[in-house]
């Protein structure tokens, strides 16, 4: 089971997200800020999005 956590991203916030797929933790991940995170994701601009792919990418874990 691979997880992500928002702490993983700088984030002051206890959610874990896990799944079998990087794609469905990236998935689930989104899915949580759009929700919790809304504020700073409405802040960021495209370029800041496609980095913080990146390092979603780089910091999920098994």
């Amino acid at each position: 089971m691979l997880q992500l956590a928002c702490k993983d991203l700088g984030m002051n916030c206890p959610n874990v997200v896990s799944g079998t797929t990087v794609d469905e933790v990236k998935k689930k991940a989104m899915s949580h800020a759009q929700i919790v995170h809304a504020d700073a994701l409405s802040k960021m601009t495209p370029k800041q999005m496609a980095d913080m792919d990146k390092v979603m990418e780089s910091k999920i874990r098994s």
